[in-house]
């Protein structure tokens, strides 16, 4: 008997970005290969540690990934109609890393088996490619650990900035790497010259200094990611001790993914990426593999605005059913509420003020749950820490030369220089306190600005998100151009929010803006659910007045017309 959903399966094949390649033929010859397979609700399709049996692709319901870790299974995803799974033990040839569980009732995924997978993959290497991109990606999320995904999501795909733009980066070390090789070689055969010891001192520093920039350059590179999930975007970055935002975008919100790229670009393989959304932009700029990972995007976003309008549908469905009396009413359990970072909210911890502390020293961005802080940018705790810096080099090369005189030997000296560099420290310590209890934060419904001195007052101004009227920032001068750093100026009524030198304030004033967009979107939805919910009432109120009228007329009907 042939499948009556064979025209499906080949409109499903059609929309996979790694089937592009593929023609009406050969999208016709797959489906015949394909096998329907039918799971209960919690029955297990793959087991872990059993050989891989083929290439699965859900085509309805949906299916849970999940590992046994420490005596315990551990779901690691949720994958819903148009995903698949299967591939890595074929493609890695080693036992199957996860378990398949079917959520739904029935799940029916479509099996192809390891012979037609592996004569697909050789006849088309792009597919070979895609895929493996997809595998290596989750296992470097594995890796990472990112404690904001959530237990129901699922990493397809995560791209680094090109490996030339790290390669670049090391320039600058390399080149001071040299000076200080040279320096340091000509002190050593210049031993009679007075200033040697101090030469050999910052050939040495300018040493450590080019091995600390090209080891903290790597990990800069290391941590930027571009990541696709199966529900949203995110844009990942981290500057070691001093930055890390990470910026998302929901599938279902995404309007447009657009691709721009130079022709060198084209010709190694990098370019920027431009996520649209209502209330902005992510720029993805320098990303490995551009078009691939854009393709990626609009592959998932079709199938989360399909799989978000069936689920509202059913939805609206269901809550008219049990208003009406049509189907019963169940009580939903307590469950996590996640916020719109990806974390899950749990009970207020009292903070660790140390562990806070250390997490957040000189960042100039991070995130706690929904609130993002910022601080002033380090040029500016640069300009206050100038006169600490020219002290303690000032002193430093005192040092060096009463030392080389001879004339430290037996005095107080060491003593006192130990307490003036702790002097020097401590004055740089109230500096650093200083620029970092000076933040400014953005949540949910408000933003502040505190202000607090090191063991002094703190003042603290708030605004909230519905009262600012407008947006805007200024980069003022050619330091704050070259370092990217400005003030954002948010109208509130008569009176100006300033969030004063934070770095990129275009990036910052978006995130506001988003914040605003947000709020309202929420305030509109709050109020659509109102309406929805009083016009069900009338639903409701409508359908007991035509039960009761139906009951007046079957105990009326037969005196109505008495004799």
């Amino acid at each position: 008997m042939t499948d009556p959903d064979i025209p499906k399966y080949a409109a499903l094949l059609k929309q996979l970005y790694i089937l592009r390649d593929f023609n009406e033929a050969q999208i016709a010859h797959l489906t015949t290969r394909l096998e329907r397979v039918e799971a209960p609700k919690n029955d297990s399709i793959l087991l872990e540690g059993e050989e891989g049996n083929g290439f699965y692709l859900v085509f309805k319901g949906g299916v849970k990934l999940s590992r046994h870790v420490e005596g315990a299974d551990q779901t690691m995803g949720i994958l819903g109609s148009g995903e698949y799974f299967g591939e890595e033990a074929l493609l890695l040839n080693r036992l199957n890393p996860l378990t398949v569980t079917s959520l739904s009732e029935p799940a029916i995924v479509l099996r192809l088996s390891p012979d037609d997978f592996f004569e697909i993959v050789a006849e088309h290497p792009q597919v070979y490619k895609d895929l493996n991109s997809t595998i290596e990606s989750r296992h470097l999320a594995e890796i990472k650990n990112f404690d904001w995904i959530g237990e129901e999501e699922t990493v397809t795909m995560i791209v680094r900035k090109h490996v030339f733009f790290f390669l670049r980066s090391l320039l600058i070390p390399v080149l001071l790497a040299g000076l200080s090789l040279f320096g340091l070689y000509y002190s050593l055969i210049h031993l009679e010259l007075a200033a040697t010891d101090l030469l050999v001192v910052f050939s040495l520093m300018g040493l450590f200094f080019s091995a600390f920039l090209g080891v903290w350059n790597y990990l800069n590179w290391e941590n930027d990611y571009y990541i696709l999930t199966n529900q949203r975007v995110v844009w990942l970055e981290r500057v070691i001790i001093l930055y890390y935002s990470r910026r998302e975008a929901r599938l279902p919100q995404i309007l447009a993914v657009n691709v721009s790229s130079s022709f060198f670009g084209r010709l190694i393989g990098y370019g920027n990426v431009e996520v649209r959304t209502f209330t902005g932009a992510i720029h993805m700029k320098k990303a490995s593999h551009p078009y691939r990972f854009a393709s990626f995007i609009e592959d998932a976003q079709g199938r989360a605005r399909e799989t978000q309008k069936k689920y509202e549908a059913e939805n609206k469905d269901k809550v008219l059913r049990q208003t009406l009396g049509m189907e019963k009413s169940e009580k939903p359990e307590p469950q996590s509420v996640t916020t719109g970072e990806g974390e899950a909210a749990s009970k207020p911890k009292r903070p660790n003020v140390f562990r806070q502390t250390l997490d957040t020293f000189m960042q100039i961005r991070f995130v706690q749950g929904a609130v993002i802080t910022y601080r002033k940018h380090w040029m500016l705790l640069l300009k206050k820490s100038f006169l600490p810096l020219l002290f303690l080099i000032g002193f430093t090369i005192l040092v060096v030369f009463l030392a080389r005189a001879g004339l430290l030997m037996g005095s107080c000296f060491p003593a006192l220089g130990a307490l003036l560099y702790l002097g020097i420290f401590l004055w740089w310590l109230y500096i650093y306190l200083d620029w970092s209890n000076d933040i400014y934060q953005l949540t949910p419904d408000q933003i502040l600005d505190v202000k607090r001195k090191p063991l002094g007052e703190e003042i603290k101004k708030t605004a909230p998100l519905e009262s600012i009227l407008s947006l805007e920032h200024t980069r003022e001068g050619i330091v704050q151009l070259i370092f990217n750093y400005g003030n954002v100026i948010s109208n509130v009524g008569q009176a100006q929010f300033i969030f004063s030198g934070v770095k990129n304030p275009d990036e910052v004033q978006q995130e506001i803006a988003s914040y605003i967009e947000a709020l309202r979107r929420k305030k509109e939805e709050d109020e659509n659910l109102r309406e929805r919910e009083n016009m069900l009432d009338w639903l409701s109120s409508y359908h007991r007045q035509s039960e009761k009228l139906e009951e007046i007329e079957k105990k009326t009907d037969w005196d109505l017309f008495p004799g």
